[in-house]
């Protein structure tokens, strides 16, 4: 499953990219290095040239207020723009998945009809429950739920959560968060666990690739935590390089492993699902002997 996975990713993307990074350690890791130096970079030259800091000012506290404006573009740069990459083969996998030969198009009524598929799959993940390794569902689904709930906090609401302020442990901010993260820990953590263990047939084979888009995941979501720890804690400078390491980590998830990894595949299969049932459904109502293909 995952070998059909990785080849349709490579098919669905348009740039050749997932080609080279799912085929070659050389890019996959390398693309990763590449963004995280990148970053580190950029952290400096934000510091040190647009701000105006004195180098020495990089081994003191300091607050993280004037970082606020421009990260939020840097924010929503690295989440957005690979989100769009994956929207921008929503027709290539429609092309893929419903071309044919000549034949009658498909109305587009039948398109809004089925839309419910494509929500339905992307919230339930319903065909993960026929899997035989029982639990393996629920801790994919709530990765997925903490995932999108962080992903929806950072792109909708991230001047509210991007903020000094200090507020109650009851306050929305912090525990809307705490859930986020807490589903997430659980499980990449339970992916981990099952792959260290490698007592059941699906995780007996593990190659290095299939467990760096968890690890990056799992480093995160726990230096985000951290750095959100130390500032509560009033731990001002080590909050700050913490910080620095959470964006140094997350920044080549985001950009790497979103529009060409693992990720992708919350995009593509619930897209190819619903695909699916539009096909069947126009199938049903066309004239009995009558094929039906794709809108061309």
């Amino acid at each position: 499953m995952l070998t059909l996975r990785r080849f349709l990713s490579s098919q669905y993307e348009w740039t050749g990219m997932a080609s080279k990074l799912l085929t070659s350690r050389a890019w996959y890791f390398g693309s990763l290095g590449f963004v995280a130096v990148l970053v580190v970079l950029l952290i400096l030259c934000y510091h040190l040239w647009y701000v105006g800091l004195p180098f020495s000012s990089l081994a003191t506290p300091l607050g993280m207020e004037h970082m606020f404006p421009i990260m939020t573009y840097y924010t929503l740069t690295v989440m957005l723009f690979p989100l769009l990459l994956l929207l921008s083969r929503v027709h290539r996998v429609w092309l893929l998945t419903m071309r044919g030969e000549q034949q009658p198009p498909i109305p587009f009524s039948v398109y809004v009809e089925e839309a419910w598929m494509y929500v339905y799959q992307s919230a339930t993940h319903s065909l993960m429950r026929k899997c035989p390794e029982r639990g393996r569902w629920l801790g994919h689904w709530l990765l997925a739920l903490g995932t999108v709930m962080m992903l929806t906090i950072k792109v909708f609401a991230l001047r509210w959560f991007q903020t000094d302020n200090i507020y109650p442990f009851y306050n929305p901010q912090r525990w809307l968060g705490y859930l986020a993260a807490g589903f997430i820990l659980y499980g990449v953590g339970d992916i981990l666990v099952q792959r260290v263990k490698a007592n059941k047939e699906i995780y007996k084979e593990t190659r290095l690739e299939d467990v760096i888009f968890p690890v990056l995941l799992l480093l995160t979501a726990v230096s985000g935590m951290g750095a959100h720890i130390l500032r509560y804690s009033g731990l001002a400078y080590a909050a700050l390089i913490m910080y620095a390491v959470h964006v140094i980590i997350a920044t080549p998830m985001l950009v790497v492993e979103m529009p060409f990894g693992s990720w992708a595949h919350m995009i593509y299969r619930p897209l190819a699902l619903y695909f699916e049932a539009v096909k069947e459904r126009a199938a049903q109502l066309a004239p009995a002997g009558e094929a039906i293909g794709h809108v061309v």
